[in-house]
């Protein structure tokens, strides 16, 4: 007995009412689209209410295959493994809310073959990138030790008079500046802006205060600036939003 013979045997022991149930060469004629567009809207008519037809022609899609199971002997319980496989798929699938009427599945054309592989390897891509990000994420959140602290001076003070240019070593990722002033901060509100040594805005961030001693801190990252000279500038802010720049200090980042 042939795969095709014992098939359509399979299908025509499930169909316990053959009398309204479309037959086996009914259905497979159906699945190939050979039907009359009579016979295929009445099977199609069918299909809509009954369950375990459209589960035999879905089984039939995953037979579409010419070569499928070709060198492979078709066991005689075919028909309870036919069944079985029915019942199982009954079983998973939730009850439709509203009945849709079955469609026959085209087969894919090349180019969604060719969008497929090309969204996995994009997919494939992306898991590298995330992670790689992860792995940067955890460096750059887990401590540093021995991070360099500099107290800087504004140019022209009588304690900043010395070399006025601050060097963070190359090794260090991440590093706290405290901004000292001369004489007490006059202002409620500070802001902190970094400029490279062409002048270009870096980084600007509002909110900043003076702790008890009246300096001001900040912890920067070797990511955010890169290597090379910059210029830290404490601005104040007066309450009509006016911005005044109280003092500034020189920074070097090693390459």
């Amino acid at each position: 007995m042939n795969r095709d013979e014992t098939l359509h045997q399979a299908i025509e022991g499930l169909l316990d009412k053959p009398d309204t149930h479309p037959d086996a060469d009914e259905l497979v004629a159906y699945h190939e689209g050979t039907l009359s567009p009579g016979d295929e809207q009445r099977v199609q008519d069918h299909l809509v209410a009954c369950r375990e037809c459209a589960a035999l022609l879905a089984d039939l899609e995953g037979l579409g295959d010419p070569d499928f199971g070709i060198e492979e002997d078709v066991p005689d319980n075919a028909k309870e493994i036919v069944w079985e496989k029915v019942r199982e798929g009954i079983r998973k699938e939730p009850a439709p809310g509203k009945v849709v009427p079955f469609q026959r599945r085209a087969r894919n054309p090349i180019w969604i073959q060719a969008l497929a592989a090309s969204l996995l390897i994009a997919t494939l891509g992306l898991s590298v990138w995330v992670a790689n990000l992860r792995g940067r994420v955890e460096e750059l959140s887990s401590p540093q030790l021995n991070a360099p602290i500099l107290d800087l001076y504004p140019a022209g003070s009588t304690r900043g008079a010395g070399p006025g240019l601050q060097i963070v070593p190359a090794d260090a990722r991440l590093f706290t500046v405290v901004l000292n002033t001369v004489g007490r901060p006059a202002f409620q509100e500070y802001e902190v802006e970094i400029v490279d040594g062409g002048g270009d805005e870096v980084w600007r961030d509002g909110g900043l205060k003076p702790n008890q001693y009246g300096s001001f801190s900040l912890t920067l990252s070797r990511d955010l600036l890169g290597p090379g000279e910059f210029r830290v500038r404490l601005v104040g802010v007066d309450p009509g939003g006016g911005r005044e720049m109280v003092e500034e200090y020189a920074i070097r980042v090693e390459g």
